[in-house]
């Protein structure tokens, strides 16, 4: 819970109740449904200790779970009784004292399978939880067959999808019942769904909500927080940024900070669970009616889409928008979805790579259905930030190329200049690189998609061929022990430096000699945009968008078939070659100015909003 939150529920009369007002409906629901059963009671929140304590003493409460440190006497006087929310990887540790059901004061579609997993395994009953508009429980086995059976579905489709689209074949027509079944669902809902709407001449001119999944430490992330401070700056004040999940993972809230200090605000956007003030707010009677048409409307979809979609709907009748801009596949599905469900009269969903068929980790069986039903209402607007990312959507949807716009990544240059070699050398040695060795880089997501094994195998080859190159990465993310382990087993220790994430990308860029991207598939890569505009060389690879990035001879190397050998020869050509890197340095900033220039990707944007230029 927010300190906000907090201030609230000891000052407000509304929230005078000792414990938490949404902890207090849980546990009457609770007693009228199970009676003294005893329970553990799941807070994913920070709750005072003084109420942790007295909730302990209530009957029928076996244990806690909660979402904070406890103290150490608190520990003491209960110690089989705390269990702990375990973020950084979406799972729990149940406590040693644990109710045969657990009551989650959060939403469904924050019940994870890890948790699923850890709860099965300790002999939990039930889990009951807050679906849309109500409480409800549910047999954990049920949940787990649930999981297991969207999964199969997930992969199913995804691989049916991949097939055709290997085969160039467009998606057009439903190829099984399923797929079938899911369309006409979604049609459906858009087309006869019985809900407010924001009237014709009801949205506020020219408001408009972003809406993403999270503001974590990406590519695409970047560009949300470029844009919204772009918009910002040519005099579009009305403008709020909508976040799916903003704290429920470490490094969520990357980019926070840079939003809240130019003062644009951010909401992130939830069920009434979600905090004290949205389950006071729901309590509205005309609140309360909405949100159980919303549910009636949505129960056909996925529980956790269902969720969302209802949260973004509420949100948007409630703002009155002129203009919704989703971003990537996740919120383009659920805040289009709820965008159109509110009368929202222009709604533009922006991909901002190849469709989501190339990656396991996004695609939701969902999404081509749901799209394919948006793409038949005219105010939707299809936005990609590269031709070959909008191509491989039209494949994918059976949709025309040229219904997608491109509006290429925009770099502000203002903020994004070359390091002093003073700034460059310190930098280095601060990285442990030697004086004169020549050094490659890397900064990206750790994770398939990204090939960072294949950029550890290019830098072994170099280090083979070179005795001075040295390998510096920046990156986190799924594959990061992975290749830590591949560094030791390559003996490449020494050479090769793996670091986290940082924020300081253009003095990073300028210390690298070379910048080495090895995508697999890419929108148009931020990093290989940025290290051009500081005087950076770039060789990259890969599908998409990711030959748009540069221009192959003159600022960069772009490799065509791309493995560890061919990737290396380029890289050493041009680490051999200092009047060809000399060219592509001094080429790189005009050619980022020209292509990729803020100023052009607001005008751009603008235009599409259909608001004129400031």
């Amino acid at each position: 819970m927010t300190e906000r939150n907090l201030s609230l529920q000891n000052s407000s009369p509304l929230l005078a109740p000792l414990v938490d007002p949404r902890v207090e409906a849980g546990l009457a629901w609770c007693r009228r449904h199970r009676g003294d059963e005893p329970l553990t009671l799941a807070l994913p929140f920070e709750v005072p200790e003084p109420q942790l304590v007295e909730l302990l003493s209530r009957p029928g409460i076996e244990s806690l779970i909660i979402d904070q440190a406890p103290s150490a006497a608190f520990l003491a006087r209960h110690p089989d009784r705390v269990g702990r929310f375990c973020r950084a990887d979406y799972s729990w540790r149940l406590p040693p004292r644990l109710g045969r059901w657990i009551l989650f004061v959060g939403g469904r579609e924050n019940i994870t399978a890890r948790m699923l997993r850890e709860s099965f395994r300790r002999r939990v009953r039930r889990l009951a939880y807050w679906r849309l508009d109500r409480w409800a429980a549910q047999w954990l086995a049920m949940m787990a067959i649930a999981k297991v059976v969207g999964k199969l579905h997930q992969h199913t489709q995804r691989f049916r999808a991949a097939r055709r689209m290997n085969r160039q074949e467009p998606g057009t027509d439903p190829r099984s019942l399923m797929e079938f079944v899911d369309r006409r669902g979604f049609r459906r809902l858009l087309q006869t769904a019985d809900l407010r709407r924001i009237s014709p001449d009801g949205a506020v001119p020219g408001r408009v909500v972003i809406a993403c999944p999270t503001l974590a430490a990406g590519g695409a992330e970047r560009q949300i927080v470029n844009t919204a401070l772009g918009l910002q700056q040519v005099g579009l004040r009305d403008l709020t940024v909508l976040v799916a999940n903003l704290r429920g993972h470490p490094g969520n809230d990357f980019f926070l900070g840079a939003l809240k200090d130019a003062g644009i605000p951010v909401q992130e956007v939830g069920g009434p669970a979600m905090s004290v003030e949205s389950w006071v707010r729901a309590q509205d009677p005309e609140i309360t009616a909405l949100t159980v048409r919303v549910g009636a409307a949505l129960q056909d979809l996925p529980p956790g889409l269902a969720q969302e979609v209802a949260n973004l709907y509420l949100t948007f009748v409630d703002q009155r928008p002129a203009i919704v801009h989703a971003w990537l596949d996740h919120s383009s599905v659920s805040a289009g979805l709820a965008a159109l469900l509110a009368g929202v009269p222009r709604v533009l969903l922006s991909g901002r790579n190849v469709s989501p068929v190339h990656f396991p980790y996004i695609f939701q069986s969902y999404m081509q259905p749901a799209y394919q039903a948006m793409a038949e209402r005219p105010e939707v607007v299809w936005v990609n930030n590269s031709r070959g990312g909008g191509a491989d959507y039209a494949v994918w949807l059976g949709l025309a190329p040229d219904r997608f716009e491109v509006v290429y990544n925009g770099v502000d240059l203002t903020a994004t200049t070359r390091a002093s070699m003073a700034a460059i050398a310190d930098w280095r040695s601060a990285h442990g690189i030697p004086d004169g060795a020549r050094l490659v880089g890397g900064m990206f997501r750790l994770s398939d998609e990204k090939r960072p094994l294949l950029w550890i195998e290019t830098l072994a080859r170099l280090a083979d061929r070179h005795g001075d190159v040295q390998g510096l990465l920046f990156g986190a993310g799924p594959l990061q022990a992975t290749i830590a382990a591949r560094i030791e087993a390559l003996g490449l220790a020494g050479r090769v430096h793996l670091r986290p994430p940082t924020s300081a990308h253009a003095l990073a860029l300028s210390s690298f000699d070379l910048l080495l991207l090895t995508s697999r598939w890419e929108g148009t890569p931020n990093v290989a945009i940025e290290a051009q505009a500081v005087s950076t060389p770039v060789v990259v690879c890969g599908g998409g968008g990711a030959g748009e990035a540069l221009l192959d001879g003159v600022t960069g190397l772009f490799v065509v078939e791309a493995d560890a050998e061919r990737l290396a020869d380029a890289v050493s050509g041009l680490l051999t070659d200092d009047a060809q890197r000399a060219r592509f340095a001094a080429a790189g900033p005009a050619f980022v100015r020209e292509r990729f220039g803020l100023e052009r990707m607001i005008d751009q944007t603008l235009a599409i909003y259909d608001l004129p230029a400031r």
